[in-house]
């Protein structure tokens, strides 16, 4: 319990000191940004995909990036943003491993999200908190957190086989309660 206090006091102070920032952070990866418009987005990802950088991923759902040399194994980075009067506002980002299944236990999401964690932390620089989330079955997992200014950035571990990475400009949509 008091592991939990000093956790929830962590994340309590970067949110404090953050949110007294008045410098906006809309960067996030490819020339992605938050609080671009939608046009712009399916520009960027049209532009990419013509490169051979990006395709569409499962069922035209998403784009997909393949990552075979950011991880300890390949992987495939999926990814689409959610729009608040058509400029995005979170980015919604899937990791796995590509040869996951059942019994490779070692291509699980349990392993996978240290990898990811390293991966943003290249990505955005180090500051992230480690938090213990609940999930459904009574078990907890490790979540990790970190807000630069509006930009809110969480990984976790969505399924046996997912990490979830949202990256969220809190000015256009504020975090739920429960996350």
């Amino acid at each position: 319990m008091v592991a939990a206090c000093q956790q929830t006091s962590e994340y309590q102070q970067m949110v404090e000191r953050e949110s007294l920032r008045t410098d906006t952070v809309n960067t996030l990866f490819l020339n992605y940004e938050l609080g671009m418009s939608r046009q712009a987005f399916f520009d960027s990802s049209w532009a990419l995909n013509r490169r051979g950088l990006v395709s569409h991923g499962p069922n035209n759902r998403n784009v997909q990036l393949k990552l075979p040399d950011e991880f300890h194994h390949e992987s495939t980075m999926l990814y689409y943003p959610d729009f608040v009067d058509d400029l995005v506002a979170q980015m919604r980002v899937r990791f796995s491993y590509d040869g996951w299944a059942p019994w490779n236990r070692h291509l699980w999401a349990d392993s996978l999200i240290f990898d990811v964690h390293d991966l943003m932390e290249d990505w955005y620089g180090s500051g992230f908190i480690l938090q213990e989330r609940s999930t459904p079955t009574m078990d907890t997992t490790p979540e990790f957190i970190k807000i630069d200014a509006n930009r809110h950035i969480t990984i976790q571990r969505d399924s046996d086989r997912e990490v979830l990475v949202k990256i969220t400009d809190i000015r256009a949509m504020p975090p739920k309660e429960d996350e």
